[in-house]
């Protein structure tokens, strides 16, 4: 698999204890391409409020981290015999893009779509993403 970037890393092991306005705001790009946050601030807005409103302590925030970098199931997905929808954002920072071309690969029969402008939240593209869903849903 490929890993996020070494500055990514840095931004995700930062102290979360006390989550604040900081933190949330540095969550933003992540989870955002530049483009889509310059051209939803108010959606941008709402998302730090959510984050905020249910912070993930630093307890559980290491757990999830640890998850992510450690856990490797890569040996089990050609084990996975249904029918299986990757959906990948092209800018995606966190989990870098030929990481779906890696799981399509791995298992079998896999579709895989990527969302050329979205990055890890994919809802960049919302009717892009809805329209691939229900029609792999139907086909499935």
């Amino acid at each position: 698999m490929f890993p996020a970037s070494r500055e990514v890393l840095e931004m995700l092991a930062a102290d979360r204890s006390a989550l604040s306005q900081e933190i949330a705001r540095m969550t933003v790009p992540l989870l955002f391409t530049e483009d889509f946050i310059q051209k939803n601030p108010d959606f941008i807005e709402l998302s730090i409020k959510r984050i905020l409103k249910a912070p993930i302590s630093n307890a559980a925030f290491t757990r999830q981290l640890n998850a992510i970098t450690e856990f490797d199931t890569y040996e089990r997905l050609s084990q996975i015999k249904v029918p299986t929808l990757i959906l990948h954002g092209k800018h995606d920072i966190l989990i870098p893009p030929e990481n779906g071309a890696i799981l399509a690969k791995a298992i079998p029969n896999a579709k895989l779509v990527y969302f050329r402008n979205a990055a890890h939240a994919i809802i960049e593209e919302m009717d892009k993403l809805v329209e691939v869903s229900l029609n792999f849903l139907a086909e499935s």
